[in-house]
């Protein structure tokens, strides 16, 4: 079976029970899930000390990311960058809670399956990423049957729990995995989520068959590499068996050469020795014959003779004596030439043979050399290739998430009867919510009304006082029939409370704010989990506000009011909304002329004042698009223009993007806006909504 990863592709969606399981985990792991981890983290290692922390263990975080772009998030090339762990995926959180913070391991250890019955905090980290692994397996076919859904879901419910009861304390995140349990999830939100979900994985699948692909590519780079060093090692190997056979038949010549030099000699030394010996003979007999005929001839001269023939003799003697010095001299002459040519012989084989020991290990030695430069070489040019198209990838995609356009008017509806219209909120396209002063109407996408508040609740707020919830309920601000309320400054005054209205028309009342010198005047209901975010502002001054955060039914979750150096955080909350993207509460606040943003459980992010070019900037209404970028309508100056009223654009960290409308500040003004679903944005003037796509 092959190892290379398959692509994750996702099939044609259809909203069915199995379908509806699927959709359900993903959004669980995307949202409940992450958040917790980047809570854990948090508390681990504070925001501020994040890029310290990660800096402390960069060879270690880089030698175990397998993920390039997990690389770039942490450790970008510019260095220094604020991160955040709103930036990082489950993934990347488990690497971080599993290295650098401290978490100790659980029974079996980090990477294995804990024993069951482990209820440490490692130990439900692992079993967090283990179901969303085997929620991943199941995204070719994006269903999920009742029995194994219902075994995860309590998996993952079970260790949400624990790690909230032991960590953090409260149920916020015990109540968020229950309300998403049993809430209505219509086919468009089961899309999105299983869609995100699914990018994640096919993200993910398509990182790994890269690695797989590039670490195949080396696999074979390095196969061919040993293949030709075994070649190579092959041609040594008979090359060194070559010269020594021939170094062998050398020694042989040589032997033998030597025998038949060591023969000749011998049989010219007896040659010479049989030569003289004849000599000797021959003259002795002749000597003899001629001694004898001179004695017969001479007998009276023999003295004479004698003496003559001695001296013939002697001379004869020495005669030979110097032939055989000669011919003993040129014998070791020619003894000496056959030996120093023997020797010259050897010698130049022995360097032919060393020269070519020498030149055949060079040889080798420089084709693995050159081997070695053209794989690293390939390597690098791979790794810069890969680099630059990951980089151009992520240059597009924060090109596409920031890429601003110009607003077009789609239509104007006229409302008649409504003076400075001070807030909006959407239904649906032919339905929306409108306000002034005194007034709260719905209306359709004509103008025509639709509905008007019953008498009976006194509305009266210039702010951001109503909301549509996910479920289409219409939620408002409104004065409790018939109540008011003591209080030590002003003594009866009106008791404002929050309303609900159900499409059937029905209203109740979720609660009544028990806070003396308090009252609300905005609110919003979170698209995310169905809290109230509620903006309440005092009667003291200075002024200073709050928000409250309640769920669905108007129960109280917690009050955020300050900053993490005690100092309070809001002034007058004037318009308020969530961002559906990362759950950032962002506040407009009249009184600092700001947008105060918080994350999800009330830690300050940042405010935001305008960008460098504002020379004055007062925020009003606020809210987010699908994208998670914030738009916020103010009031300005202008050298040119006088006073200006704008639409700015900003990301979700507060940064300044584009201006998306501009114009002078006179009787047609706007003041409020809010986006739908389909990114259609509702801007609010005088007696009129202007609707821009």
């Amino acid at each position: 079976m092959s190892d290379d990863p398959g692509p994750s592709t996702a099939p044609i969606f259809s909203l069915t029970k199995p379908a509806e399981n699927y959709c359900r985990l993903c959004q669980l792991i995307m949202t409940v899930c992450s958040d917790l981890f980047r809570d854990i983290l948090s508390r681990h290692i504070q925001p501020v000390n994040l890029r310290v922390e990660l800096n402390k263990y960069k060879n270690t975080l880089l030698r175990i990311l397998r993920i390039h772009e997990h690389k770039i998030l942490l450790f970008p090339q510019s260095g220094g960058q604020s991160l955040s762990a709103k930036d990082m995926d489950l993934t990347i959180l488990y690497t971080l809670l599993r290295n650098i913070c401290g978490i100790p391991k659980h029974q079996n250890g980090w990477g294995n399956t804990p024993k069951i019955g482990d209820l440490s905090l490692a130990a439900c980290i692992e079993r967090i990423r283990e179901q969303k692994n085997a929620i991943a397996s199941h995204s070719n076919i994006g269903e999920i049957d009742d029995i194994p859904f219902q075994d995860i879901w309590m998996k993952l419910q079970t260790d949400i729990v624990n790690i909230e009861k032991e960590l953090i304390g409260g149920d916020m995140y015990e109540r968020a995995v229950k309300v998403l349990f049993s809430c209505e999830l219509t086919p468009k939100e089961a899309r999105e989520s299983a869609v995100d979900f699914n990018r994640l994985c096919a993200r993910m699948n398509s990182i790994a068959r890269k690695q797989f692909a590039t670490k195949r590519k080396l696999i074979r780079t390095s196969s061919s590499k040993k293949a030709r060093i075994d070649n190579l090692e092959k041609q040594h190997s008979a090359a060194t068996i070559d010269i020594k056979a021939r170094i062998g038949r050398l020694k042989k010549q040589h032997s033998s050469a030597t025998m038949d030099i060591k023969d000749q000699l011998k049989e010219t030394d007896e040659h010479l020795s049989y030569m003289m010996q004849g000599r000797f003979s021959e003259n002795e007999q002749n000597i003899e014959e001629l001694m004898s005929t001179m004695k017969e001839m001479f007998e009276g001269g023999l003295s004479s003779m004698k003496n003559e023939i001695k001296g013939g003799l002697s001379s004869m003697k020495n005669e030979i004596k110097e032939r055989m010095s000669e011919v003993e001299e040129k014998i070791e002459e020619r003894m000496s030439a056959v030996e120093e040519k023997i020797e010259g012989g050897l010698s130049s084989m022995k360097n032919e043979i060393g020269g070519g020991f020498s030149s055949i290990n060079n040889e080798i030695k420089e084709r693995m050399s050159a081997v070695e430069e053209n794989i690293e070489g390939r390597m690098s040019s791979m790794e810069e290739k890969m680099e630059g198209r990951m980089s151009s990838m992520e240059v597009q995609i924060e090109s596409m998430k920031s890429r601003c356009y110009p607003l077009d008017l789609t239509s104007t509806i006229e409302v008649s009867g409504m003076g400075y219209i001070c807030h909006i909120s959407v239904v649906s396209p032919d339905k929306l919510w409108v306000s002034d002063i005194e007034t709260l109407k719905q209306v359709d996408s004509t103008g025509h009304v639709l509905m008007t508040l019953d008498d009976e609740y006194g509305y009266s707020n210039d702010d951001g006082g109503h909301t549509v919830s996910v479920e289409g309920d219409f939620v408002f601000i409104a004065e409790v029939s018939n109540s008011v309320q003591s209080t030590a400054s002003d003594g009866l005054r009106s008791q404002y409370g929050i309303h609900k209205m159900t499409s059937d028309g029905s209203i109740t009342t979720l609660l009544t704010p028990d806070l003396p010198n308090l009252s609300p005047r905005c609110i919003h209901s979170s698209h995310i989990n169905g809290d109230l975010l509620i903006g309440l502002t005092d009667y003291s001054y200075p002024r200073t506000g709050r928000v409250m955060r309640c769920d669905g039914t108007g129960r109280k979750i917690r009050d955020i009011e300050l900053d993490g150096e005690g100092q309070g955080l809001y002034g007058y909350p004037q318009y308020i909304t969530e961002n559906k993207m990362n759950g950032d509460i962002v506040v407009s606040d009249y009184r600092k002329n700001a947008l105060v943003v918080v994350d999800r459980s009330g830690r300050h992010r940042f405010d935001y004042k305008g960008h460098s070019t504002d020379k004055s900037f007062s925020p009003r209404g606020v809210c987010t698009d699908v994208l998670g970028r914030i738009l916020v309508s103010h009031t300005g100056y202008d050298d040119d223009s006088g006073d200006i009223c704008c639409i700015s654009l900003l990301d979700r960290d507060g940064r300044f993007l584009t201006r998306l409308l501009t114009q002078p500040w006179d009787d047609d003004g706007f003041n409020s806006l809010c986006v739908d679903d389909n990114n259609n944005i509702y801007v609010a003037f005088v007696n009129k909504i202007k609707v821009y796509k």
